[in-house]
């Protein structure tokens, strides 16, 4: 009998638990709880869903401000600036003293990046920074300020902040980055150099090959003249003009000699020009390379070590192209 009343009492306080579950008095996690794990799990429309229902009930307490704050984390991580930008603005309008707000800050900086807004985006780094200077993200806000500075063409003040991450933080996940940048700031100097060398150098095979088909024209001009007065001075000419017949047969004879030489020279100038103008073409397919890489995000996985070393010797190679270019030119105008 005893047996009977207890599986008895089991089945009510079951179905009491199954009620009390079904009209939400007992829960098995909290909504900021579960939407943190999506969020963690990266399925981060889900989460921004939970944090949703979070922000729409005013009872909800402490919760609500970080759901908000998630919600911007949320968004910026699926992608979708305009609902991170709205929240970012909401957060700060709800709680501007939460000890959250440095990190919106730096999180709005990283938005106005993405924006391509980078002179905005230097100056709200500058202004986190300025506001918790002590705060773990002051490396990766000097490291975008950098990227910012990059993007802009100023790229002494760029390597200044990227050398600031390297040598004043370096246990920040932004050395091996900053280290990159750096590089390639130093490559960028050089190909600035080969550039102008090149440019220079392409101008002055131009000239050259202009120079030397000028002078071939007037040669080719001289030369006919003075066959046509050769071929007059024979037809019925008295004995006493053999020796100006001569002396024009010399000139001729000095003439295709100028002639040849001009030829042999212009020949040279022409495969300079040819090899300054490969030279541009390498330089151009170079700086497009770089572009799609410097664009691009940079590698997080295991492997950022080679891979950021092939880029950087990738970039190197070319630079040596167009230095054995200029060597090449330099040979040709001896």
């Amino acid at each position: 009998m005893s047996v009977r009343r207890w599986l008895l009492a089991a089945f009510l306080l079951a179905a009491v638990y199954s009620l009390a579950f079904a009209q939400g008095t007992v829960s098995e996690k909290p909504l900021l709880d579960r939407g943190l794990e999506l969020f963690r799990a990266e399925r981060y429309r889900e989460a921004l869903d939970l944090f949703g229902r979070l922000l729409a009930d005013p009872k909800t307490g402490p919760d609500r401000q970080e759901a908000a704050y998630y919600s911007v984390l949320s968004y910026i991580a699926a992608g979708d600036f305009i609902g991170a930008e709205k929240s970012l603005d909401s957060f700060l309008a709800a709680w501007p003293t939460s000890s959250r707000v440095p990190d919106l800050l730096y999180q709005r900086g990283r938005l106005l990046f993405q924006k391509t807004d980078y002179e905005g985006a230097i100056r709200t780094f500058a202004g986190f920074a300025e506001a918790a200077p002590n705060h773990e993200l002051v490396p990766s806000a000097l490291y975008w300020s950098g990227e910012s500075l990059y993007a802009l063409g100023r790229l002494e003040e760029a390597e200044r902040l990227f050398a600031s991450v390297v040598e004043g933080y370096p246990k920040s996940v932004k050395v091996e980055a900053a280290s990159y940048k750096r590089a390639l700031i130093r490559l960028e100097y050089r190909e600035r150099e080969l550039l102008k060398l090149l440019t220079w150098s392409h101008e002055e095979s131009l000239r050259i090959v202009e120079d030397f088909r000028r002078r071939e024209r007037a040669y080719e001009q001289a030369l006919g003249a003075y066959q046509k007065q050769i071929a007059e001075l024979k037809r019925g000419m008295p004995t006493d003009t053999e020796k100006e017949l001569a002396e024009l047969r010399s000139q001729v004879a000095d003439l295709g000699s100028r002639l040849a030489a001009s030829d042999a020279k212009l020949a040279t100038a022409e495969s300079a020009l040819a090899a300054s103008e490969e030279g541009l073409r390498s330089l151009r397919i170079a700086q497009a390379a770089q572009a799609a890489q410097t664009s691009a995000p940079l590698p997080t996985g295991a492997s950022d070590g080679e891979r950021v070393k092939e880029a950087l010797l990738a970039k190197s190679r070319a630079l040596d192209l167009l230095a054995l270019y200029l060597e090449r030119l330099s040979g040709s105008g001896k």
